[in-house]
């Protein structure tokens, strides 16, 4: 009998839903036997009130982080965080959904929004569905919302054993944390020619090459452009492959810009499907510190600089890896740009973080998780 995997995840963003798709396409290469779908709870909830709280937090993690930050850290306790998770079982709570996971019926669900963590245990608690639960936590912090259905919940998965450590003083059941880091198994080509990925890019690789990731969201930071304008301005000794995403503005804004300063280095794409390639083929990603980015950066072994995000659990993203020696954070336009220019003249700069991240070993998250999830369903 097939074994029948849900994925629930928000789309808050792209984090959440590009790590369950990245989940989805492993486990199905590994088992054709899984059953797997993916299911986005904005598509369920309440149309109006849906759209409202998608473009709310998007546009205020984008335009006022700082607000963002300070909503993080008010709800960040097990007393506050019962004003969240109620909003957020009220949008989610409804007919169609539960109908929906009820006449897929998991074996086992993988979620990786807390928002998912919280309505299949309400579920389980009610004896609606029986399901196995494992949360993976997206970022490389775990805040109060992640952690509200430890009791229900087979196994959370977090960045790393330091904040594994930190969550053992906070859950009772020790045993259920998990460290094996955020899951991504990007399908990366194995032909892959350096040479000919030059020559599609029309790159000389006689200089560095930079991924630089806009955000990719619905909302580009300004700053953000104004980090790409400078650089766009600077005519650096840097070629650069630049990431809109979705954006269409940020994509004509930078065109724009291109145009204007004549930043025949630059080379803009919209949404792209390519990912394993472009990492294989830059020298380094100039990113916001989202969750997914950074690990596809660490995942690639790729030096990143890390530029204005959106407060909140991005300061945690900063903090992992600025500490640990695989990036460096700059505040700043004028202080971005300098270093910039740097590297430019100077590209052994980067040879620190280069280091670090070799002497890291193994991208055995996804791995982990698979064997973690076979050895739960075993016990169904």
């Amino acid at each position: 009998m097939k074994k029948r995997i849900l994925i629930p995840y928000a789309s808050y963003g792209n984090g959440h839903k590009a790590i369950a798709l990245y989940i989805k396409s492993y486990f199905e290469e590994q088992n054709p036997e899984f059953e797997v779908i993916t299911l986005d709870l904005l598509e369920f909830a309440i149309p109006i009130i849906g759209k409202i709280s998608q473009k709310f937090s998007e546009g205020l993690m984008s335009k006022y982080p700082f607000i963002w930050t300070l909503l993080y850290n008010v709800f960040d306790n097990r007393y506050s965080i019962a004003i969240p998770n109620t909003i957020s079982m009220a949008m989610f709570k409804n007919k169609k959904l539960r109908r929906t996971i009820e006449d897929f019926n998991p074996h086992l669900t993988i979620s990786t929004h807390f928002s998912g963590s919280s309505l299949i245990a309400h579920y389980k608690r009610k004896n609606i569905i029986n399901t196995k639960l494992i949360t993976v936590v997206t970022d490389y912090e775990a805040h109060e919302m992640w952690l509200k259905n430890i009791k229900v919940e087979d196994a959370i998965v977090v960045s790393d054993k330091e904040e594994a450590k930190t969550l053992a003083g906070r859950v009772i059941d020790r045993n259920k944390i998990k460290d094996f880091g955020i899951p991504i198994a990007p399908i990366t080509p194995t032909d892959f020619n350096k040479e000919k990925a030059l020559k599609k890019y029309n790159f000389t690789g006689n200089r560095l090459i930079c991924l630089f990731f806009a955000g990719g969201g619905r909302y580009t930071n300004k700053t953000v452009l104004n980090y790409a304008k400078k650089l766009a301005k600077a005519d650096l000794n840097i070629d650069f492959l630049f990431i809109s995403g979705r954006d269409k503005n940020t994509k004509d804004t930078i065109e724009k810009y291109i145009q204007k300063y004549n930043a025949q280095n630059f080379r803009v794409f919209g949404f792209v499907t390519n990912i394993p390639e472009l990492f294989q083929t830059c020298d380094f990603v100039v990113t916001k510190p989202g969750g997914v980015q950074t690990t596809e950066a660490l995942y690639f072994k790729k030096p990143a600089i890390l530029i204005s995000g959106s407060g909140g659990q991005e300061l945690a993203n900063v903090r992992y890896f600025v500490k640990n020696g695989y990036a460096k954070r700059f505040r700043t336009a004028m202080n971005f740009s300098h270093y910039m220019k740097q590297i430019s003249k100077k590209p052994f700069l980067l040879e620190g973080m280069s280091r670090k991240l070799k002497e890291r070993t193994g991208n055995t998250a996804m791995k982990n998780l698979y064997n973690l999830s076979i050895d739960i369903l075993k016990k169904d």
